[in-house]
C-alpha cells in the first residue's frame, strides 16, 4: 500500500506539472496572439494615418492643378486688366431633380407639409456669393400627386433659397405633364422669384437677357430630345425650345438686336450616365462656337463630363462644360451623386467695354444619404471640405465608408476634368 501511495503521488505530481505546462503554453499562445494583434492594429493605424495624410496632401494639390491648363488659356487674353474693370460672378449647377425618396424625407406626417431646406443647408452659403446662379429645373412644379416627376412648390422654394435664381425648363421631361404642366411650372417658378426660360408657350423664342453691373448677358437654352417625342404633336413640341440650327441663329440674332454683350447657352444633350462626350455634342458645340456663343453649359448625362476652352472667330475664349452632372438627385449610380457647382468669373474691360472670360473653378458636391429612417436623410455636402475635415481628425460628421466614396469621387472628377 505505501508503494501504491507513492506511485499515486508521483502520477498526480506529473499530472500537475503537465497541467501547469499546458496552462503556461496556452497563456503564452494567447499573449502572443494579443501582442501580435496590438502590433497589427498599431501598424494598420499608422498606415491609415499615413494614407490619410497622403490623401490630404493630394486634396490640397488637386484644386490647384485641375484647371491649370484652362487658367493658362484664359490668362493669355487677360493681360490688359485695369482698375476700371468690373467683375461678374456666375455659378452653374446641373439638373434639379426631386425623387420619391426625397419627398418622403421632406414630409412631416403631423403637419402634412414638406420641408426640403435641410438638403441644401451645407452649400447654400457659397452659392449665394454669385450674381447669377443658373440650373435646369427638371422636375415639374405643379399641384397634384407628387412623385419623381412632380414636386410641390416647397421643393422649388428650397432650391431658390439655396441661391439658384435663373432656371431653364427646357429638357427631356418638359412635356411629361403636358403643355399645361409646363406652363404651370413656369408660373409657379416665376412667383417664387426665379428668372425662367426654356418654353415658347407665349413667345417665339426662349431667350432671357439679364443686365448685371451694366453688362447685358443673354441666356439661350435648348433640349435635343423629349421623352416620348414621337408621340407628341407638332403643337406640343413647338412649346419647348427644341435644338435646331435655325432656332439657334434666330435666338442669337434676337440677343444681338437687344444689345447682348455675352451669350451663354444652357443645353440638354448627351448620353445618360456617360462621362464621354458624344459626337453629336461635339458637332453642336462646333456650331454654337462658330455662330457667336461665348459660354456653353451642358446637362442631362447626370454625370460630369470634360470641359475645355476654345477660340472663336474673333480669337476670344469660349468655355464649354459638356455636362456638370446633377445639382440634387437620388440617382442610384455613384457617379451621379458626385456633382459640382461650376464657378465662372467674367470681366468687363473698362478700356474697350468687351466682356472676357476671367476665371473658372468649381466646388465638388455630393448627395449624402444617411440611410432609410434617418432624420434629414439627404444632404448636399462639400466633398473636399468634408474630406479635409476627416483627414485632419477634427469632429467628423461622415463615416469612413462615406469618406472613401468622397475620395473615389474626387479622384474621378480629377481624371475627367484634367483631360
Amino acid at each position: 500500500m505505501p508503494r501504491n501511495r507513492r506511485n499515486t503521488r508521483r502520477i498526480k505530481s506529473i499530472k500537475d506539472v503537465l497541467n501547469m505546462k499546458t496552462f503556461l503554453t496556452i497563456v503564452f499562445i494567447l499573449l502572443t496572439i494579443i501582442i501580435a494583434c496590438i502590433g497589427i492594429n498599431k501598424y494598420r493605424r499608422y498606415e491609415d494615418r499615413k494614407l490619410l495624410a497622403d490623401q490630404k496632401a493630394e486634396l490640397e494639390k488637386q484644386s490647384q492643378e485641375i484647371f491649370s491648363q484652362i487658367s493658362s488659356s484664359i490668362s493669355q487674353t487677360n493681360q490688359d486688366i485695369s482698375e476700371s474693370d468690373s467683375i461678374i460672378k456666375m455659378s452653374a449647377v446641373g439638373d434639379i431633380l426631386c425623387s420619391d425618396e426625397m419627398l418622403a424625407d421632406a414630409y412631416n406626417e403631423s403637419t402634412k407639409t414638406y420641408d426640403f431646406s435641410h438638403m441644401f443647408n451645407n452649400i447654400s452659403g457659397f452659392i449665394n456669393k454669385a450674381d447669377i446662379v443658373m440650373g435646369t429645373m427638371e422636375t415639374s412644379i405643379i399641384e397634384g400627386e407628387y412623385n419623381d416627376k412632380v414636386a410641390p412648390v416647397e421643393f422649388a422654394r428650397s432650391v431658390k433659397n439655396s441661391g439658384i435664381n435663373l432656371v431653364t425648363i427646357s429638357h427631356n421631361h418638359s412635356l411629361d405633364n403636358g403643355v399645361n404642366g409646363l406652363k404651370e411650372t413656369s408660373e409657379n417658378l416665376e412667383k417664387l422669384g426665379f428668372d425662367v426660360f426654356g418654353d415658347k408657350i407665349e413667345s417665339a423664342n426662349a431667350v432671357c437677357i439679364k443686365e448685371v453691373k451694366n453688362t447685358k448677358i443673354a441666356f439661350l437654352t435648348y433640349t435635343c430630345f423629349i421623352d416620348g417625342q414621337e408621340e407628341k404633336s407638332k403643337e406640343e413640341l413647338n412649346c419647348v425650345n427644341m435644338y435646331s440650327e435655325e432656332q439657334v441663329k434666330s435666338d442669337i440674332e434676337y440677343a444681338k438686336e437687344n444689345e447682348a454683350e455675352y451669350i451663354c447657352v444652357m443645353i440638354h444633350w448627351g448620353d445618360a450616365i456617360s462621362s464621354t462626350v458624344s459626337d453629336e455634342q461635339k458637332e453642336i458645340a462646333d456650331f454654337l462656337v462658330k455662330n457667336g456663343v461665348n459660354l456653353i453649359i451642358g446637362s442631362h448625362p447626370s454625370v460630369v463630363q470634360p470641359m475645355e476652352v476654345r477660340k472663336n472667330a474673333d480669337g476670344d475664349n469660349v468655355f464649354i462644360a459638356y455636362s456638370i452632372g446633377t445639382y440634387i438627385s437620388t440617382l442610384s449610380a455613384e457617379e451621379a451623386r458626385t456633382e459640382l457647382v461650376l464657378n465662372i468669373e467674367l470681366r468687363k474691360s473698362g478700356k474697350d467695354d468687351k466682356v472676357y472670360l476671367n476665371k473658372v473653378d468649381y466646388t465638388p458636391i455630393y448627395m449624402l444619404d444617411l440611410g432609410e429612417g434617418a432624420l434629414d436623410r439627404f444632404q448636399l455636402i462639400d466633398m473636399k471640405e468634408e474630406a479635409m475635415t476627416y483627414t485632419s481628425g477634427s469632429a467628423q460628421s461622415i463615416s469612413r465608408e462615406t469618406y472613401d466614396k468622397l475620395i473615389e469621387g474626387l479622384n474621378r472628377l480629377n481624371n475627367i476634368l484634367a483631360l
